[in-house]
C-alpha cells in the first residue's frame, strides 16, 4: 500500500534525465544545451542509481580537458554571462523568491548580483537564500513565541486580578440587596410614596443581576488562574439532579414547562465535587428554561452507558442553536445571535464554565440540537469516576 503525505520526502521529487553507464559524454552535454534549466542528470545502472551528472561540474570538467587551449587567450567576456539578474538590496525577500521562481530560476542556481542603487554589494545564491529564510522564520517563531508569553502572563494576571476581587466587588452589591430587601418587605415602615417602592424594586433587581454577572465572570477568572480546587468526594449524582430539579422548579412553573426526571434506582455513587456537579445541572436546566416556550417539556435523565460511563442527558423542546454556532457556544462571552437569545440578557459563561467544570471531571460534554425543535446536552463521566460496589474508592484533590 502506497502512502502519501505533504511532511514525506516524497513531496520534492523532481523528475531529471536518466541515463545508462554506457551512454557518451556528447549526449549528456546535448541534454544539457536543450534544456538551460536542467540542473542535473541520474545515472542508473539495471534500474539502480549509481551516480549523478551535475551540469557545473560536468561542464567545468569537459573545459579543463578540452578547453582551455581554446579559451585561454581570449577575454572572459566570450564565456561569461552577460544578462545576469540584478536586485536591488532593498527589495523584500518575498519579492525575490518570487521573482527567482516565477521568473528566472536560472538565477537561483547560477547566482544573481545584489546592487544598493547603482553600487555593487556581492552576490546573492540558494544557499544565502535559504539561510536568510532560516533565519527570518526563526526570528519570527522567537517573535511569536514571546507574543504568546506575554498574553499568556497578560491573561493571568487579568484572572488573577479578577479572582482576587471577589470580597471587593460581592460585598458591597450584597449589602445593596440585603438592604433593598428589607426594604421591600418594610420591616421599619411602609414604603412612601408608591413610586418608592418601584425604584426600590429596580434597584434590588439590578443589584441581583449585577451579582450574578460578576459571580459569573469572577468564577470563570477563578478557573482560568488554577484557583479552584475540587472537593472530591463520593456523591449520589441522583440527589445532585433532584436537587437541582427542585431548585428551578418555580422557575419552570412560571412558564408552565414540565420537568421529567428519568433514571434507575440501581445508579452507583461517583467521586465528584457535589457543590460543582449541583452548579453544572443548575446551568443546564436554568438555560433549558430560558429558552424554551411556555408549555414544554424538558427531561434530564442518568444511565450507565454499555462502555461503563455513567451519562446524563438534558433534552429541551427550545429555540435550538443553529450548527455554525455549536463549535462557538463554548467560548467565554460568545452569545448565539437570535431574536429569543438577544431577549435573553446573560454574560454568555454559562457553557463554557461548565465545560470547565466537567473537564476539571474529566468528563465530555456533547451538545445536538435542532433549530425551533429543542436541544440535547449530554455529559459522560469516566468509568474511573464511578465507584465499583463494594470497594472503597480513593478520593483525590484536584486544582483547576
Amino acid at each position: 500500500m502506497e502512502f502519501f503525505s505533504e511532511d514525506k520526502v516524497e513531496k520534492i521529487v523532481v523528475d531529471v534525465p536518466v541515463v545508462s553507464t554506457d551512454t557518451f559524454c556528447k549526449d549528456v552535454l546535448s541534454l544539457f544545451e536543450k534544456d538551460h534549466d536542467l540542473l542535473v542528470v541520474a545515472v542508473l545502472q539495471s534500474g539502480r542509481p549509481v551516480g549523478l551528472v551535475h551540469r557545473g561540474d560536468f561542464i567545468q570538467r569537459l573545459a579543463s580537458r578540452f578547453g582551455y587551449a581554446v579559451y585561454e587567450k581570449r577575454h572572459i567576456t566570450e564565456l561569461m554571462n552577460d544578462a545576469p539578474m540584478i536586485v536591488d538590496a532593498s527589495n523584500q525577500l518575498d519579492f525575490l523568491i518570487n521573482l527567482l521562481v516565477t521568473n528566472d530560476t536560472q538565477a537561483l542556481l547560477k547566482g544573481f548580483v545584489i546592487c544598493r542603487g547603482n553600487e555593487y554589494l556581492g552576490i546573492g545564491t540558494a544557499l544565502s537564500l535559504l539561510q536568510a529564510q532560516n533565519e527570518r522564520s526563526e526570528k519570527r517563531s522567537e517573535e511569536l513565541l514571546n507574543a504568546k508569553n506575554i498574553a499568556e502572563q497578560a491573561n493571568r494576571s487579568k484572572s488573577e486580578f479578577l479572582a482576587n476581587m471577589n470580597h471587593e466587588l460581592r460585598t458591597p452589591l450584597n449589602a445593596i440587596i440585603g438592604f433593598t430587601d428589607i426594604m421591600q418587605r418594610e420591616l421599619y415602615g411602609k414604603i412612601e410614596p408608591n413610586q418608592y417602592r418601584e425604584y426600590v424594586d429596580i434597584v434590588n433587581s439590578s443589584g441581583t443581576h449585577l451579582l450574578g454577572t460578576i459571580n459569573s465572570i469572577l468564577e470563570m477568572s477563578k478557573i482560568e488562574a488554577g484557583m479552584l480546587e475540587l472537593k472530591e468526594e463520593e456523591i449520589d449524582i441522583i440527589e445532585v439532579i433532584q436537587s437541582a430539579v427542585n431548585m428551578v422548579r418555580g422557575l419552570a412553573e412560571k412558564k408552565a414547562i414540565t420537568i421529567k426526571s428519568q433514571y434507575n434506582s440501581d445508579i452507583p455513587l461517583m467521586i465528584a465535587d457535589q457543590t460543582i456537579l449541583r452548579q453544572v445541572m443548575l446551568n443546564l436546566l436554568s438555560n433549558a428554561i430560558k429558552f424554551s416556550a411556555e408549555d414544554t417539556e424538558i427531561s434530564i435523565m442518568a444511565y450507565l452507558a454499555p462502555t461503563g460511563s455513567l451519562v446524563v442527558d438534558v433534552i429541551d423542546q427550545g429555540v435550538g442553536i443553529a450548527e455554525e454556532d455549536l463549535e462557538r457556544i463554548m467560548t467565554p462571552f460568545y452569545q448565539v445571535d437570535g431574536s429569543h437569545a438577544r431577549m435573553e440578557e446573560g454574560t454568555g459563561l454559562g457553557l463554557s464554565i461548565i465545560k470547565k467544570y466537567l473537564d476539571l471531571h474529566e468528563a465530555d460534554l456533547d451538545i445536538k440540537s435542532t433549530v425551533g425543535v429543542g436541544t440535547e446536552i449530554s455529559i459522560s463521566f469516566p468509568e474511573c469516576r464511578i465507584c465499583p460496589i463494594g470497594q472503597e474508592v480513593k478520593k483525590t484533590k484536584k486544582t483547576a
